[in-house]
């Protein structure tokens, strides 16, 4: 019984700063269902994020090959993974992710043609990026920086 009381004291600021930790772990994403925003004066992209609505998903590019210009390619977030890891687009087209993970994710922009990041994605939430640039840009989710890929735009 001795060690069970030593155990007591230590254990609950534990439990309470494992809490702590748990409730920081949780989404930041606002209650607004759209953003959008332009960054610097010349910017590569401009970029939107949006709720689940419902409506019909964009194009899906296979292969990771160019589509059309001004049309959409699809990126799926799902497995801890943006599939596919490389798009090849061209200026003006729009680049959709989707999130079918559990976990939440986000779009952070970490080279290349700046573009705004997105805000934090939930299950089923979507970010669009319309290219306005040529240029690679490589990005990560960076609540996983594990998550890396690439957008190669050409004009």
């Amino acid at each position: 019984m001795g060690r069970l009381q030593q155990m007591k004291p230590v254990s609950l600021p534990v439990l309470l700063v494992s809490l702590l930790a748990l409730a920081g772990c949780g989404s930041s994403s606002s209650s607004s269902s759209t953003a959008s925003s332009t960054t610097s004066s010349a910017p590569a992209a401009s970029s939107s994020a949006t709720q689940p609505s419902g409506g019909a998903a964009a194009t899906t590019q296979a292969s990771g090959g160019a589509a059309p210009s001004g049309s959409a390619i699809a990126v799926t977030i799902k497995n801890l993974a943006f599939d596919p890891k490389t798009v090849h687009a061209k200026v003006g087209q729009t680049i959709v992710w989707t999130n079918e993970d559990g976990p939440p994710h986000n779009v952070t922009w970490t080279g290349g043609p700046k573009f705004t990041s997105s805000s934090t994605l939930n299950t089923n939430d979507k970010f669009s990026l319309k290219l306005t640039q040529a240029g690679t840009i490589t990005y990560i989710c960076s609540i996983h920086p594990f998550m890396k890929a690439s957008i190669v735009v050409s004009k």
